[in-house]
């Protein structure tokens, strides 16, 4: 556990660089801390962290060469092009994304969680950076795929059974909700990154406690903690973006916004990409209500209302007094 605090000090590093060369040498330090977590994944064999480490390290190049020539070269767009792609690929987003399902899939739940929600800081500030220059064509370009891949990404998961491989998706269409946002206002993107990180935090953490690894094993869950399967129910609602959880208001607040920036034709693809979505999470409930058993539904009479873990509910209120914060200013 020596490289975690180095993993947390390159997060806050990345928020007082001022130049492509230090974000690059924020990146690699990040990256070495967490290959060393990563060792000590018994699940992960050589091969996928030799991959890693390989798909990283030339993402990497990539961006430090084309901010080396954006420096001499500023009209040529390629090197825009090139730097934006690296960035996506390091995230694991698409188009080239097949790595990060892989790798996603023999990850503990405990890497898991920190590749699919804190190892997004970094690229993400540095993608945030990166939209100062407003090109145009990346921006249309970053739409058009990351859309694309919504719906593409959400159909493909309606077939499978591996929770963590569900999660990985969501971490994809999450992530493209906020870069996408990203382009208009920094702060709903912060909100919703801030959002989907405590809700899949907690997720993930129940499935490790769990120790649940398959789409049927839910059923185990529900069968010995009614209380933490309603509480996984309320975050799946509010991943989905279901009225009236906090994930719909984030999508609504968001939406709303995106109505001043995008025209009609694009707007429809991302409620789209939503609505798809939207079935996506749902399908990680369906099968336990087709084989709801009535007789292990939650007696409201003998609950003490003391142990009932309110974490969740907490977190809603935080969040409705932040976004109206926000609302305010």
């Amino acid at each position: 556990m020596l490289f975690f605090p180095m993993l947390m000090i390159s997060l806050m590093m990345i928020l007082i660089s001022n130049s492509w060369f230090s974000m690059w040498m924020i990146m690699e330090i990040n990256l070495l801390s967490f290959i060393m977590l990563l060792i000590f994944d018994k699940n992960l064999n050589n091969d996928l962290l030799m991959n890693y480490f390989l798909i990283q390290s030339f993402n990497s190049y990539l961006f430090l060469m084309s901010s080396f020539m954006l420096n001499y070269f500023n009209n040529m767009i390629m090197f825009f092009f090139i730097l934006n792609f690296s960035l996506l690929t390091k995230m694991g987003m698409p188009p080239f994304y097949y790595w990060y399902l892989k790798m996603m899939k023999n990850l503990n739940w405990y890497n898991l969680i920190y590749m699919s929600t804190f190892q997004k800081i970094i690229p993400l500030y540095t993608f945030l950076m990166l939209m100062n220059f407003n090109l145009i064509e990346v921006m249309l370009l970053n739409f058009m795929i990351l859309m694309f891949y919504s719906i593409f990404l959400s159909l493909i998961g309606l077939n499978q059974m591996n929770l963590k491989l569900l999660m990985s998706y969501s971490s994809i269409i999450q992530m493209s909700w906020i870069i996408i946002i990203m382009y208009m206002n920094e702060y709903y993107s912060m909100m919703y990154y801030l959002i989907y990180l405590l809700i899949s935090l907690n997720m993930m953490l129940m499935f490790n406690m769990m120790n649940l690894n398959n789409l049927n094993d839910l059923m185990y869950m529900k069968m010995k903690n009614n209380l933490m399967y309603l509480y996984y129910m309320f975050m799946m609602f509010s991943l989905s973006g279901i009225p009236p959880m906090f994930g719909f208001l984030m999508k609504w607040l968001s939406l709303q916004l995106m109505t001043n920036f995008l025209n009609f034709y694009l707007l429809m693809m991302l409620l789209l990409s939503s609505l798809v979505s939207m079935f996506f999470y749902m399908r990680m409930m369906f099968n336990n209500f087709l084989n709801y058993n009535f007789s292990m539904k939650i007696n409201l009479k003998f609950i003490n209302y003391f142990e009932i873990n309110f974490n969740f509910f907490l977190l809603n209120w935080i969040m409705l007094i932040m976004l109206l914060f926000y609302e305010i200013i």
